[in-house]
């Protein structure tokens, strides 16, 4: 049987926002356990409702792309249940920076900082880390030539140095045989 485009589309996109609700779902368990775990198991606790969070993230930005390759008279639908399903993530993201902040746990396990963006937010974050991958690339480049530079002219010193060793040679055996033409002149003439 043969599946409509659209249908398949809808189908793909429920999925994942069914896995994506799921993640939060457990990510809010692992959370509220976090608050009555004992002082040991919280940093594991904050590690796991993370993880959670991380792979939702995953998924929301796979369904943010299938929003965005929609037909369009889908596409309407489909971002407003993404708009919703954003939100409920991030206020699971704020409440688990609130207690790791009151429960002294830091964010070794994991910064939630770049969680749960919105597409635009996401293309700007791409944007800048091109243009940073590209400045360093291009520093990388710079300290290269300066190192080759350097080289060059470490061995023009010394290329100029052996040249001017050669011609202070010179100017004493120029000397010496001057001396010694003057005293021969000399003798000559005695």
């Amino acid at each position: 049987p043969h599946i409509r485009p659209c249908v398949a589309h809808e189908a793909m996109f429920a999925e994942s926002l069914s896995e994506c609700r799921h993640l939060a779902s457990q990510a809010r368990e692992e959370l509220q356990g976090l608050r009555e775990a004992p002082q040991q198991d919280r940093a594991a606790k904050s590690a796991a409702t993370f993880n959670y969070l991380k792979e939702a993230d995953d998924n929301l930005q796979m369904l943010q792309h299938q929003a965005k390759s929609a037909p369009a008279a889908e596409r309407s639908k489909l971002a407003q249940e993404e708009q919703v399903l954003l939100q409920e993530l991030q206020a699971i993201k704020k409440e688990l920076e609130k207690a790791r902040r009151e429960l002294l746990l830091g964010s070794e396990d994991g910064n939630t900082d770049r969680l749960f963006l919105a597409r635009e937010e996401r293309k700007r974050a791409a944007a800048v880390t091109s243009t940073l991958d590209r400045g360093r690339n291009q520093l990388k480049q710079a300290n290269k030539e300066a190192i080759q530079c350097e080289a060059t002219a470490v061995q023009t010193l010394q290329d100029l140095r052996k040249q001017r060793e050669t011609i202070m040679g010179m100017q004493d055996k120029t000397h010496d045989l001057g001396v010694h033409l003057g005293e021969a002149s000399k003798h000559v003439k005695q």
